[in-house]
């Protein structure tokens, strides 16, 4: 009798199909590329009815309806996990079997997605920020998230924020799904967001898209 998917395999096979990287740490996340895809299957299922639920399961792996609903309810398969399995056989140039598809969305879904703070700027959390402002008192921080078309607009014209902030200004960037801390203290409610600091003081805030002429012009009247 043979086994499941071996599980070192699978991961092999994600890794080497730029579903997932390996950091020089060990440490296991989602690529950028497939985080992408699998954010249009998430959009598409999050919110979607029993039915359309059961009938993708049931499609995805070729099953009669009724035996999809009561493999569901068996099994708690969640709609992260539909689409996460759709998101890999959609991302993968090979065809894994669907067993095998169904353990690599179940590794997916248990591997963290990579920071959606830009590498322009520097990482920050809720553990790193108050030290950070403290050694920066003039200071900018900006807030992100994933599957959020704003942030990809902002992270697109950043090159041409970051023109605009004097060089004594430091630029620092936080995870606002894990970041609840800063997001509390400084009353930000949404990605993206721009957080301005004078003097150690938190002196404005801009929320959603802003745009290079914008955030210049509260650059200048701020420092």
């Amino acid at each position: 009798m043979t086994g499941g998917p071996d599980i070192d395999d699978v991961l092999a096979r994600l890794t080497d199909g730029g579903v997932v990287r390996e950091g020089d740490d060990g440490s296991l996340t989602t690529t950028g590329a497939f985080e992408s895809t699998r954010a249009e299957y998430s959009r598409q299922y999050r919110t979607a009815d029993r039915e359309t639920f059961v009938d993708a399961v049931a499609e995805a792996f070729d099953l009669a309806p009724e035996t999809a609903a009561r493999e569901i309810d068996a099994n708690g398969v969640t709609r992260a996990q539909l689409a996460a399995y759709l998101a890999v056989e959609s991302f993968l140039d090979t065809s894994p079997t669907p067993e095998t598809k169904a353990v690599m969305a179940h590794l997916v879904c248990e591997v963290s997605p990579p920071s959606p703070v830009p590498r322009a700027v520097a990482p920050l959390n809720d553990d790193s920020y108050e030290a950070f402002l403290d050694d920066h008192p003039d200071a900018v921080v900006t807030v992100w998230k994933h599957d959020c078309d704003p942030c990809e607009r902002l992270e697109a014209d950043l090159p041409a924020l970051l023109d605009a902030v004097p060089e004594r200004v430091a630029v620092g960037g936080v995870d606002g799904a894990s970041a609840s801390g800063f997001r509390l203290r400084h009353a930000v409610n949404t990605a993206p967001a721009v957080v301005f600091f004078a003097g150690g003081d938190h002196v404005e805030t801009r929320e959603g898209y802003v745009s290079p002429s914008a955030f210049a012009a509260v650059v200048e009247d701020v420092f």
